[in-house]
């Protein structure tokens, strides 16, 4: 009975919470709680011994009511859009994000929110119009509202529901059943910096899910310690080149083998590696006079530009090798006496292993040849999308109730340590200056058990959750060790046994390279 109750109480918040319905949503909810009061038997003597079944009755059509809420507005697109989820996102989909939490009371709002047309009017627009537009434009059909902004020392946090006249169609998901939806080439600029990107080359995958067949909500999470870097890439790379060219090397031959015109370069310095301490050595421009850094300010303003809403099909259609230059690879490979099988590749020697790879490579240049689509990303046959462009501006406000800042600034001359940790209410990013690439590092709970990475793709920030982080071990390892050793020993399956005579923190006390133990009060 307990559980029904704590059902019961989760399904009244949810049918009577606190904004504003639309008259049809509302007067279904209505009717979902009429039905309810229909269904409801008053108890009588007689009826007493009945007791138990009168409740069962009456929650089982509570349950069928909020079931018919619900699907009315599932089977119904343009009614569902019509139920405020916007200023509601992060509370609608928070369990199932990367970085999960109550974000009441951290995430704020975006107010005068409206769908637009994404139509140039005649005539100038109001206030109200221009700052809708801000917020929600649509778009070949495709409509993204801004529904909630939330920032912290670590991260900017923007939710919103993007709605398709269109049905989606069916999309890939990650290991956690969350669709994997990307907002393609996008980017991010600051009045502190306009060189900033989303992800690698542009390209964010958003958490969150499909709400019914038209309607996506979700949350766009972005490092701000990406935003602090202003170097100046552009100036660099055109005095690189103009260096490159003062050797002798054209501007053609940079473009079209960049490879073998650095070994060229190579050749005429006399080094090994085109580096940029090579390049600077040697006269040309130094790195370091182009590199800058954005301190990020308490408040400031944003702009997000979308090009391109892009998902990744179920169903890849494709094309197949075609028949002739299959054929074509198998006789080749047969009038060079190599065999086609699997067993036969691994008795292979390196000169024909070589040879193998020539040809197979020739198979597929003569593949993207004739279908000279399948190079491109995205393309038809694995990926579907909707073109804008979609460009909101916002001002940001850092929110930084719940987060600590430890100042660690303890590092070897090997480059292994820790620089800072910050906590937030919602995750932990652990800097450890990044300058040795052999290693890896680790954070454990209070528990002992490791914090996963989230979604962010950053393997130093980690997801808090519902976990114990009243302290943390933070350690750091050779990566090799780790990836081929230690992991595996917590990820075992008898881990549960094993830790009995030694645990992970036991094992990584005893192998790690650093290890340092936090506490937050």
């Amino acid at each position: 009975m307990r559980e029904n109750t704590r059902l019961d109480k989760e399904i009244r918040e949810i049918m009577t919470k606190e904004f504003p319905l639309p008259p049809n949503v509302k007067n279904a909810q209505e009717e979902a709680f009429a039905r309810i009061r229909r269904m409801q038997t008053k108890e009588g003597p007689a009826e007493k011994k009945r007791r138990r079944g009168v409740y069962l009755k009456t929650f089982a059509g509570l349950a069928a009511a909020v079931a018919l809420f619900l699907g009315i507005c599932i089977a119904n697109p343009a009614f569902a859009a019509q139920v405020p989820l916007v200023g509601r996102v992060f509370e609608a989909v928070g369990d199932s994000l990367g970085f999960s939490g109550d974000y009441k009371g951290y995430a704020k709002p975006l107010e005068n929110v409206a769908e637009t047309d994404g139509t140039a009017t005649k005539g100038a627009k109001s206030a109200a119009q221009e700052k809708t537009d801000l917020y929600s434009q649509t778009k070949n059909g495709v409509t993204i509202t801004l529904s909630e902004v939330y920032c912290n020392d670590a991260a900017l946090y923007i939710s919103m529901v993007i709605q398709s006249k269109k049905e989606f169609p069916e999309t890939i998901t990650d290991t956690n059943a969350r669709p994997l939806l990307h907002l393609w080439n996008s980017s991010l600029s600051f009045d502190y910096n306009s060189n900033s990107l989303l992800g690698y080359g542009g390209s964010e995958c958003m958490d969150g899910k499909f709400v019914d067949a038209h309607t996506y909500a979700g949350v766009l999470r972005y490092d701000l310690s990406a935003s602090e870097d202003a170097s100046d890439y552009d100036a660099y790379e055109r005095d690189r080149g103009e260096f490159m060219q003062s050797l002798g090397i054209t501007q053609r031959e940079m473009e079209e083998d960049p490879s073998a015109a650095s070994e060229r370069a190579c050749q005429i310095l006399g080094v090994e590696e085109l580096t940029d301490e090579a390049i600077a050595e040697a006269g040309g421009p130094d790195w370091e006079d182009y590199q800058e850094v954005a301190l990020v300010p308490d408040s400031f303003k944003m702009r997000l530009s979308i090009p391109m809403v892009m998902g990744d099909k179920v169903h890849v259609t494709t094309p197949q090798m075609p028949k002739d230059l299959k054929e074509k690879y198998e006789k080749s490979m047969k009038a060079q006496g190599l065999g086609l099988t699997d067993e036969d590749y691994a008795n292979f020697t390196e000169e024909q292993k070589e040879m193998e790879h020539q040809l197979f490579q020739e198979m597929w240049n003569q593949y993207g040849l004739r279908f000279p689509e399948t190079n491109q990303h995205p393309n038809q046959y694995e990926n579907w999308w909707v073109e804008g462009p979609w460009e909101f501006s916002l001002d940001v406000t850092k929110n930084n109730d719940g987060t600590i800042v430890k100042e660690i600034d303890d590092v070897d001359e090997n480059g292994i340590g820790l620089v800072s940790v910050t906590k937030t209410p919602f995750e932990i990013t652990i800097d450890d200056g990044s300058s040795n690439v052999d290693t890896f590092t680790v954070a454990l709970d209070a528990d002992g058990d490791i914090l996963d990475s989230g979604n962010s793709g950053n393997a130093n920030i980690f997801a808090i959750q519902d976990r114990d982080v009243s302290r943390i071990d933070v350690y750091i390892c050779d990566y090799t060790e780790y990836m081929d050793e230690l992991k595996g020993y917590y990820w075992s399956e008898d881990y549960e046994t094993k830790k009995k005579e030694k645990t992970f923190k036991q094992l990584l006390d005893e192998r790690s390279l650093y290890h340092k133990e936090l506490t937050f009060d």
